[in-house]
This record gives C-alpha cells, structure tokens and sequence, in this order.
C-alpha cells in the first residue's frame, strides 16, 4: 500500500484514510514502518545511561574535590589575606590571573580534543589543577597565591569543559534530569567542608588545612581516568531506527482506532456514498449497451481496412521501380573530365591540410608556453591562499564563527558571566564582610553551612520541579537571577543582626542553586553536540574577560572607600546588568519563535483531522 511521505515522515492520517476507502485497514506492517530511513544525529545515538551513569558519579567526584573546597577558600586563608592590608585588590587579582588561564585552556581544548583523547586531556588538567592546589600550604605571599592560581586555571580550563562536554553528549533525553541530580550531591560539599575546616583550622593550621584539600583535590585525576568518549558507547543506528518505527507503529494504531471510533459518527455520511454508487453503476450499464453496438460494427471496418492496405502496396512497388531506372541513368552521364577534376580536388585538399597541421603545431607550442606561465602564477597565488588558510583553521578550530555571530547565544554568554562574578565575588568574601560587621569566624562558618544546607534542599526541589515541569534552563537562570537581586538587597539591610544575616544567606544559598544547576546547559541549550567544546570555550573567554575587567573594577572600588557595602552595592550592579537585554531576547526571539511553532502545531493537527474526518 503507497503512504504519502513528507520530509522523511509518513503522513499517517492519509495512510490511515486510504486504508479506511480500500477496505484494507490491516494491511500496514511492521516491516513498513521499520523500513523508513531516517536522519540519525548524534543526539539520537546519546547512551543516555549505560556508561553514562559511570561519568555523572566521575563528574560529582571531580567536582566535590576540586569545587566545593573553595566555599571554604576564606575561612582558611582569611587572615592572611587580611595581613596583606590588600583583600580587595588580592581577590581581584587571584580572579583576574585565575581567569585569564581558565580562558585560554578552555578555548584551547577543542582544538587539543582534535588531537588528544578527552581523558589524556582531562586528566592533565586534573594534574595543573591538584599540584598548585597542595603548594598553597607553603605561600608567603599574596604574588606567589597570585601565580598557582594561574596554574590552575589552566588546568580547571581543561577539566572543567572535558567534563561538562562529555557529560552533556552522554545525555540527551535525561540531561536536565541528571544533572539536577549530580547538582545536588555536589552541593553536599559546600554544606560538609564549612564545618571541616573550621576544625581543622583547630587542629593543623591554615596551612596543614591547605596541604589536607590539596591532597584531596587528588581524587579529581581518578575521576578523569574513567571519560571514555561518547563514541565507545553510543547506541546503535540499527536500534534508533527499530525504535522510531516502534513509535511510528504505536502512533498510527492510536491514529487507526481513533478513525475507526470516528467511522461510527459519520455512518450517514457513508449512506450518501453508496447511493452515489449505485448511480454509477447505472450509468457503466448503459456503457455497456454502447460497447455491443460498437462490436457488431467492427467486423465490416476491418474488412474495408484490408482491401486499402493491399492497394497501397501495389502502389509503392511501382514507385520503387522507377526510383532504380533513374539511378542507373545519372550514373552512365558520368564523364572522365569529372573524375579528372576529383582527383586534382583531392591533391589541394591534401596540401591545405598539411598547411593547416603546421600551423596547429605552432598554436601549441605557444598555447604551452602561456599555460606554464599561467601555472607557475597559479601556484603562487596557492601558495598564498594556503598561508592565509592556515591561519584561518587554526582560528576556526579554537573557535566557531557562527557561535561567534550569534548575538543571542553572546548575549546569553555575558548574563552568565556578569552573575557568576557577582556572585563568586560574594561568596569568596562573605566571612571577611561577617568579620567586619563585628561577627567571629565561627559565626561566619555557621552562615555558609546554613546556606550549602539551603543550597541543597532547594536543589532537590529544582529535580523535582524539572521532573514536572519541562522548563529551558535558561528561563529558569533568568527568573534566579532577578531574585537573586532582591536576596542580595535583602542582605545588605539586614547585616547588622546574626538572625537576618543567617536568613538571608539561607535564600542566597536557596537562590544560588537555580543559577548553579541550569548554568552548564543555558550555554547549549539550542546549539548542536559538535559545537559544545567551541561554545564552552567562547564562553570561558567571555567570562574571563568580565571577570578581569569588571572583578578588577569591583576591588578597586572596595580598597579605595574601604566599605564593604560599597563593595556589596556594586556586586548587585554586576548581578542585575543584564535583565533588560535578556528580557528583549525572550520577547522579540523566543516569544516568536514560539508562536510560529505553536502556529506550525496547530494547522499540522488542523489538517490531520481533517485528513481523518474525511
């Protein structure tokens, strides 16, 4: 049975409406549908479990020895950055270094992926990461801090995009799902090493303290050894396809009991119809007596058919003959002068003709002559065109120029960059603000312990709301982020008590995790698989840049009034430069995106149904 095909997609109304007029509603098989050859992506052969299990628990490992210790950054090296009579201009400059490396690295893995497996480049980056990590414990200064925090960000460049790359081509389908998930163990570091540190301070010092998260920053390089790439593990194209015609072959069963119940409604309808036949067959009947009259006549045309043809053939015979007499009389007239004059014809032909081979000769010689010179100049203008092409792949394998025009996906790019310094910039200096308001060290512990708890709770609340509600991420990073401003507000009014500095920490910590979670996946929300390194690492640059110039503009502002609420008030400008714009790009873009899409929904339905009414 034919089925109409549109766009690599069975039109299943139509078939089930030709089914319905032949009487053969049956007749579709499974090897039909299983035999539509489709476009397999990397999307559909995601594993989107099997070894993907095994990089989401590699993920929150690498994560909770490398990330969640720096919650705890301040606690431990608080007093001495104190010492330096410089904490503004230090946390500036540590971000600043730190990020211009982070940048780079991460803008440099897509290229050394081309070359490099992504676990021999992970576990590098797990290496410029740890070893820097266990040298703070033996600082003296806040330049030599300055320089390993250089190193690291190389190295947290490197493993940070390994990670999240591998991670998000490893899931497709659960990708949201389960990075709330890996999000919420994750968190379970910022609530654990508060209260860790703070004894150990106790027990080892600020620097056995540092030589004890350094040592278990190790743990990252064991977490990189297991990312295999996407390829060892992708499913089959064989399995994708039995599984897409499985869903075909569901959907046009419910389409085919859904006609079925609908064939009752129009029972009348189909009475209308088979009147319509029987007049019909009226009119073939009345065809017919007009056939038996044309086949009594037909014996006395074939005879009269004959006797014309037989006469025709008399008459070219006699024409052929005559034809033959002609011929043989032109061909005596011929004289011997004629064939003198053919043969003298002959010899100037042959004469012109060697004229004309020695001038063709020369023609090629120069024709030669000009090609090589036109050769020679075309290798030139290669030879430059390929010195100007290699420097374009080395910019197109560290970057992709569509990304790079995208205005949304840049505009996308500076929101998360401007939030993420804010809030870095707030949450690394929390307890040297604590211990400015008057507060002890231990108070300070006590507020970030409060908020990892908050962070937590409200993270499993985010899994839950994914589960039911199917959000962007990057509607939910904008909703966090307004919010965010009004915690921060809320913060810098109620900071001269230890109850509203718990609560508001509490809701900052609570807020955080709706901009933490969805942040990976705002970036490549609406890109493609292969184009996740290169987004990941405009990304890092972006954000590097912010950090430096706007981080750097931020500390400079703190050391020069020496207020740490100037220093707040300027974080919350950081936070909430980019409502408007992002607010513009969801109206006039994604808003009508969205229509055109529901309007494309609803006249696909429309005509469905009226495919099957018919």
């Amino acid at each position: 049975m034919a089925m109409t095909k549109t766009n690599d997609t069975i039109d299943l109304p139509t078939a089930i409406n030709k089914a319905s007029k032949n009487g053969k509603k049956h007749s579709i098989t499974k090897m039909e549908v299983a035999t539509e050859d489709d476009e397999i992506t990397l999307e559909d052969l995601a594993p989107d479990g099997g070894w993907g299990w095994i990089i989401a628990l590699a993920t929150i490992l690498v994560f909770i020895s490398t990330i969640s210790p720096t919650t705890s950054f301040a606690i431990i090296f608080g007093d001495f950055i104190e010492a330096s009579g410089q904490a503004g201009m230090a946390n500036s400059l540590f971000n600043s270094v730190f990020m211009i490396t982070y940048s780079l690295a991460s803008l440099l893995t897509n290229t050394l992926l081309k070359r490099y497996s992504a676990r021999s480049v992970g576990i590098m980056g797990a290496l410029l990461f740890s070893i820097p990590d266990i040298v703070l414990a033996f600082v003296r200064n806040i330049y030599d801090m300055a320089f390993l925090f250089f190193i690291q960000g190389f190295g947290t460049g490197l493993f940070f995009t390994i990670c999240n790359t591998i991670f998000n081509a490893y899931f497709v389908k659960k990708r949201a799902k389960v990075m709330s998930a890996s999000q919420v163990i994750i968190s379970l570091g910022g609530i654990v090493y508060p209260s860790l540190t703070e004894k150990m301070m106790t027990m080892y010092g600020f620097r056995g303290t540092a030589a004890i998260m350094g040592a278990i920053s190790l743990n990252s390089i064991v977490g990189m050894s297991v990312m295999h790439p996407v390829e060892w593990h992708a499913k089959k194209p064989e399995e994708v396809r039995a599984e897409r015609a499985r869903k075909k072959e569901r959907k046009f069963q419910q389409q085919l009991t859904l006609s079925n119940r609908r064939s009752t409604i129009g029972a009348n309808h189909v009475s209308s119809k088979a009147r319509w036949s029987s007049l019909r067959s009226l009119k073939e009947e009345n065809g017919t007596d007009v056939s038996l009259l044309l086949e009594t006549v037909k014996p006395t045309a074939y005879r009269v058919a004959s006797i014309s043809a037989i006469e025709d053939e008399i008459h070219e015979r006699t024409r052929s003959e005559s034809i033959q007499k002609n011929l043989t009389r032109r061909m005596s007239v011929v004289s011997a002068s004629s064939l003198v004059n053919l043969a003298t014809s002959v010899a100037l032909s042959d004469i012109h003709q060697h004229h004309l081979h020695e001038k063709q000769h020369k023609e090629r010689q120069v024709d030669k002559e000009i090609q090589e010179k036109e050769e020679k100049q075309d290798n030139e203008e290669k030879q430059e065109q390929e010195e100007e092409k290699g420097y374009k792949t080395v910019l197109r394998e560290l970057l992709d120029m569509s990304l790079i025009k995208n205005l949304g996906f840049l505009n996308l790019c500076f929101g998360i960059s401007f939030v993420c310094t804010s809030d870095y910039g707030f949450s690394s200096l929390l307890p040297l603000m604590m211990s400015d308001a008057g507060y002890t060290k231990g108070d300070a512990a006590l507020a970030i312990t409060i908020s990892g708890i908050a962070e937590l709770v409200s993270r499993v609340l985010l899994t839950m709301f994914t589960l039911i509600v199917d959000v962007k991420a990057k509607y939910l990073f904008f909703g966090a982020m307004i919010f965010m401003g009004f915690a921060r507000t809320g913060f810098l009014l109620c900071e001269h008590t230890l109850v509203g500095v718990l609560i508001m920490t509490a809701i900052i910590g609570t807020v955080r995790s709706w901009l933490i979670v969805p942040q990976p996946l705002v970036i490549i929300e609406d890109i493609r698989i292969e184009q996740f390194a290169s987004a990941y690492g405009i990304f890092a640059v972006i954000s590097g840049l912010v950090t430096i110039i706007f981080g750097a503009i931020v500390g400079f502002i703190k050391d020069w009034t020496n207020s740490y609420k100037i220093y707040q008030v300027s974080l919350l400008v950081l936070n909430c430069a980019f409502i408007i714009p992002w607010a513009l790009q969801f109206i006039f873009i994604d808003l009508k995106k969205w229509r055109t899409q529901r309007m494309q929904k609803i006249s696909a339905n429309s005509l469905s149904n009226n495919h099957q009414w018919m």
